[in-house]
């Protein structure tokens, strides 16, 4: 609900280097998506997955030699918001999100154009289906923060109309329905190439208690963040 809504109360003092490792940190996640990729479609032989095995062991001990103990949360990105970087949809250093980036139009829809591979599978060259549903909770639910109303998920009724298929690229958009003070209701779907709809959710979010005091009344931007400012509200990979 919060990525890239809400400006940073902290100061980023080196902007060049923190966004330096922000695309370094990017580098590892894409390189790691397409390590999972290939180990569920790999057919070398046992001693070759041995050995690799074994070399990823490696890697990871590598990488924790300095890591937090805890879930990354949210961070200061190199341009002064804040983004959960963890995200499983959206986040930049997740190597099992797709990862989606959100952006909106004029009109007040909200889009992202994805392709998924052979780790997100179900039914046989299908993405699965609790898959599907992540990504409409993602971009329907980016749809409220576009009004100023970033919220959680009250419920998200998704409805499958045909198979989503691997390999092929897809768009899922969102809007907004209904404003009712600190509740919005929004709707979605996902598109194949064909433009027939293969999934559609219609959902519920609400802004907790703890996040309405940085957003004024129910009626205000959020975080002084303009609503018809595309760019504040596009879920990037930064």
């Amino acid at each position: 609900m919060t990525d890239g809504v809400f400006a940073s109360p902290a100061t980023v003092e080196d902007p060049d280097a923190l966004a330096a490792t922000e695309q370094a940190q990017g580098d590892l996640a894409v390189s790691l998506r397409e390590m999972v990729d290939a180990c569920v479609r790999t057919r070398v032989d046992d001693d070759t997955l041995t050995a690799v095995a074994q070399e990823v062991r490696t890697l990871t001990q590598r990488l924790l030699v300095r890591a937090q103990s805890e879930p990354l949360g949210l961070e200061t990105t190199s341009g002064g918001r804040l983004r959960d970087h963890g995200n499983p949809m959206a986040g930049m250093r997740n190597p099992i999100a797709p990862p989606l980036a959100v952006t909106g139009d004029t009109e007040g829809t909200m889009s992202a154009t994805f392709c998924l591979g052979a780790g997100y599978e179900g039914p046989p060259g299908c993405v699965h289906g609790g898959m599907i549903a992540a990504v409409l909770d993602q971009v329907v639910g980016s749809a409220p923060a576009r009004v100023g109303r970033p919220g959680l998920t009250a419920y998200l009724n998704t409805t499958y109309r045909r198979p989503t298929l691997l390999g092929i690229e897809h768009v899922a958009r969102a809007w907004v329905e209904e404003v009712d003070g600190w509740k919005v209701r929004a709707r979605g779907d996902i598109r194949d190439p064909q433009g027939r709809v293969t999934a559609e959710a219609d959902a519920l979010f609400v802004v907790p208690r703890w996040a309405r005091e940085h957003l004024g009344t129910p009626t205000g931007d959020a975080g002084g963040v303009d609503p018809g400012d595309t760019a504040a509200h596009d879920v990037a990979t930064s």
